[in-house]
């Protein structure tokens, strides 16, 4: 049997990623104050039957989190993957870290594309592309940022307690799902 569970992410929300037109100067998706345009309610999407689920994206406070080694505690039980939705300042390879029940941890490779250039680099698929672009000052049409959906291994066989993230200020996570069987 498959189970999923979503990760609450709103206890370590750090970071505004939608604006609206009357907040623009509020976004902060990267080291320019990008943001994207506030969309109706959260972004919901559904990866090999896994479901995803981020906080709404309706322009009125935090929205996502900056990696910053955030521990996050998982239900115990033996995972087979983390499914995310996020985004990377520039290509972003580093490694999530996992913490095992009997008190041992590993490391997996955890990696995402550009939010600018619309292209996968390492087999992520689309979580949301926009047509606009929302700076400090102004909206900008026909430039748009991608969120992606990407999956990381959980390679050990052990019961998983925790995870902790990597302290990468290039990493933007707005849902979190563990798969396991």
């Amino acid at each position: 049997m498959t189970v999923h569970e979503m990760l609450p992410l709103e206890p370590f929300l750090n970071n505004q990623a939608a604006t609206t037109p009357a907040n623009l100067a509020d976004g902060r998706l990267n080291v320019w104050r990008n943001s994207i345009p506030a969309q109706p309610g959260p972004l919901e999407r559904v990866v090999d039957g896994v479901p995803l689920r981020s906080t709404p994206l309706d322009g009125n406070g935090p929205d996502n989190l900056v990696c910053s080694g955030q521990w996050i505690e998982v239900p115990q039980r033996r995972w087979d993957w983390l499914y995310v939705i996020g985004c990377g300042e520039r290509r972003v390879r580093d490694y999530v870290t996992w913490h095992f029940a009997d008190g041992s941890a590993s490391r997996d490779r955890f990696e995402l594309s550009d939010l600018w250039e619309g292209r996968s680099d390492y087999g992520e698929e689309f979580a949301l592309r926009t047509d606009t672009i929302h700076y400090p000052q102004h909206v900008q049409e026909r430039i748009g940022i991608t969120l992606w959906c990407q999956r990381v291994p959980v390679t050990r066989r052990q019961p998983l307690c925790a995870l902790s993230l990597p302290e990468n200020p290039a990493v933007h996570l707005f849902a979190m799902t563990l798969l396991g069987r």
